[in-house]
């Protein structure tokens, strides 16, 4: 009798603070028997922190059919649309192997964050379905670290997959280990692709110039390109974008010339280039090559080239030439091109042109936390403190903060995040 009077005191808070302790210290058993006390009580009903929390305890011991029960209340009391129960219903799926009862919250969620993308993600690697996590992970609008790391997770077990993967699995695999800098993960795939005669493929070639690139392994870049029998324009660009990222500027644009014996560039082609020689200082190899592109090859110039060029005569000091660029080209300027020339105001302490860029950035409403400290850098770099000052507090003054740089590096298989 105690007891039901002390339980019919206790809020829906309250109830949800039981339950949730009682999860995290492992005691399953009575977390259930306590919803069931909740909900025998008739004056409390489990909302959207109850759910998510019974839910993740199914998944720690695998209750299927708990699980299923829970779906059916969480229906049934009109929680089902709730992004934070949807997720954790995908993740309960997930780990009692129910993968397309997962699939089904999955496509059944109108708003579907990183979070979600990444539990489904991980829905279909833990069962080695990487044909169908590739497909996904390739549509993702967008990734983040953890969607790389799922995707090497499932890959370092691709030898133990009975269903030999092609060669989207194997340039999706090496894509991932490119953005998290995994060298001695790619190099085993680059063997496994060579033991499954897919390296033939232009298709891995390119992962593979690209992985190794970003990896900082010139050499073993180019001998992959050299080695293969097939290159097509994609091969080629990933060549040129390799050499343009660890500033050889000149073998790069040899590498050009080799290639119009045989290939016809495309835009990629010549965002690469351009690239090159702005990190390499050549300003009238980078200018020919702009003008030559609609004349020479009819390759429409986009937004990505005007940029390249902005970035190129910003770097060597040419600001008016660049703002001329700026405000002659065919697009609105977008927040890269407007960054990148204040960059290099700040860099020359040119404030006229800075002013001017600022105005843009202001007008159109880009400014973001670096802009908001580049243009305080560059008030600060001619001596205009009060200037200075005044964008600092205008920043903290709009609730903007400052986000902190990160870097990341694999020791001993483990990926581990630096805070710069």
């Amino acid at each position: 009798m105690a007891l039901h009077l002390q339980c019919s005191v206790l809020d829906q808070r309250a109830w949800n603070k039981i339950i949730k302790k009682q999860v995290v210290e492992g005691n399953t058993k009575e977390a259930f028997l306590t919803y069931r006390c909740m909900q025998e009580t008739g004056t409390v009903v489990p909302d959207n922190f109850t759910f998510p929390v019974l839910l993740k305890a199914v998944s720690n011991l695998s209750y299927g059919r708990i699980g299923l029960a829970l779906h059916a209340q969480i229906v049934k009391t009109g929680f089902d649309n709730h992004l934070l129960v949807q997720t954790s219903l995908l993740n309960m799926y997930s780990s009692v192997q129910r993968i397309d009862e997962a699939r089904k919250v999955f496509d059944g969620m109108q708003d579907k964050d990183l979070v979600a993308w990444n539990s489904m993600l991980d829905a279909y690697v833990s069962i080695q379905k990487m044909d169908f996590a590739t497909q996904l992970f390739r549509t993702m609008p967008q990734r983040d670290l953890l969607s790389y790391n799922i995707m090497v997770s499932g890959y370092s077990k691709i030898a133990e997959n009975t269903t030999s993967p092609d060669h989207l699995t194997i340039t999706t695999s090496l894509s991932a280990c490119a953005q998290l800098g995994l060298l001695e993960k790619g190099r085993q795939i680059h063997v496994y692709a060579q033991d499954s005669r897919l390296v033939s493929s232009p298709h891995v070639t390119t992962s593979l110039i690209d992985m190794y690139a970003k990896c900082g392994c010139v050499e073993s870049f180019l001998t992959v390109f050299y080695k293969s029998k097939v290159r097509d324009v994609y091969c080629w660009n990933a060549l040129i974008s390799g050499l343009a990222l660890h500033g050889y500027g000149v073998a790069a644009l040899k590498v050009y010339d080799e290639m119009l014996q045989s290939t016809n560039p495309d835009d990629i082609t010549f965002i690469a280039l351009l690239s090159a020689c702005s990190h390499s200082g050549l300003i009238e190899e980078g200018q020919t090559l702009f003008d030559s592109m609609e004349i020479d090859h009819g390759v429409a110039r986009k937004m990505e080239h005007y940029g390249c060029l902005v970035d190129l005569l910003g770097r060597a000091g040419f600001l008016e030439s660049a703002y001329t660029i700026i405000a002659t080209m065919p697009f609105r300027a977008g927040k890269s091109v407007l960054g990148a020339l204040l960059g290099a105001c700040v860099n020359y302490r040119d404030l006229e042109i800075g002013e001017k860029v600022v105005k843009i950035l202001v007008n159109d409403g880009f400014l973001n936390d670096g802009d908001y400290m580049m243009v305080s850098n560059l008030y600060a770099s001619c001596d205009r403190w009060d200037d200075a000052n005044c964008w600092r507090a205008m920043m903290n003054n709009s609730g903007i903060v400052k986000a902190a740089g990160s870097s990341s590096i694999e020791v001993a298989n483990k990926m581990h995040k630096l805070i710069l």
